[in-house]
């Protein structure tokens, strides 16, 4: 991945920074995007000690800001001359804060996305590249605890599918994945109940989680990088799961009308 140009939002810590870590290691030069200035720029001083200060910087970036978005691209276009992966990862579980939710978890995805569509597409000047988008498992089946946070990753989910589905895409050099992860060691997941907000039935979440268990960060990263080297990814939602034994199962790619 020597070649490859990445921009990964909410990358200062937990799954971003996981993903930035693994595309480093592989080659690739990555710009951390996040809205966390002192976390994101310590992260970004550690990769740089690992692996070089050409190959990876941070950009204040909130991704519910189209401005902010657009100049992250252009940031990452004006360092590194190109954009060929894009990890829109930036994301937040609060249902007391379901508007803002909203904005990051989904209207963040669409204009990340389109974003990345802009700088990328062949048709355009751009060589070609990859979105992954960073949904979840509540996006595949209802969550009776967390039902805005499982509306905007249904959003993605579908929002991933239908650009994938999308005939033009050999025109344009693109492909769309999306993974869903169920609990992950992040700070997103809740613990206990001092976190007020973040769903509706502190109990049954806590019920849920000891049931389904939690992942390591690492397990997520392994699916993202075996979602990176499959030869055709493009419409593929990767549910990444420690439910009976089963570590990562693949939904079908969407169908064309």
């Amino acid at each position: 991945m020597r070649n490859e140009v990445a921009l990964v939002t909410g990358a200062a810590q937990g799954l971003g920074r996981g993903f930035s870590e693994a595309l480093l290691r592989r080659g690739a030069k990555v710009c951390v995007a996040d809205i966390k200035v002192q976390t994101g720029e310590a992260t970004v001083l550690n990769f740089q000690q690992q692996f070089g200060r050409d190959r990876v910087f941070f950009v204040k970036c909130d991704v519910t800001s189209e401005e902010d978005v657009k100049a992250a691209v252009q940031a990452t276009r004006g360092r590194f001359g190109k954009l060929t992966i894009m990890v829109n990862n930036a994301g937040m579980s609060s249902e007391a804060e379901w508007s803002k939710m909203v904005d990051v978890n989904l209207k963040g995805v669409i204009v990340g996305t389109q974003e990345a569509v802009a700088a990328m597409r062949r048709d355009a000047g751009g060589q070609g590249g990859v979105v992954v988008n960073i949904a979840s498992a509540a996006g595949l089946i209802p969550v009776h605890t967390t039902p805005v946070y499982a509306a905007t990753k249904f959003g993605v989910v579908g929002f991933t599918r239908s650009w994938a589905a999308n005939p033009h895409l050999p025109s344009l050099g693109l492909s769309f994945s999306c993974i869903c992860p169920t609990f992950t060691d992040t700070d997103m997941i809740v613990h206990d109940d001092s976190r007020k907000g973040r769903c509706l039935y502190s109990e049954d979440s806590q019920r849920v989680m000891a049931e389904v268990g939690v992942m390591p960060v690492s397990q997520v990263v392994s699916a993202f990088e075996q979602l990176l080297d499959s030869p055709d990814n493009n419409g593929v939602v990767m549910a990444v799961t420690n439910i009976k034994g089963v570590r990562i199962r693949r939904h079908g790619r969407p169908s064309r009308l």
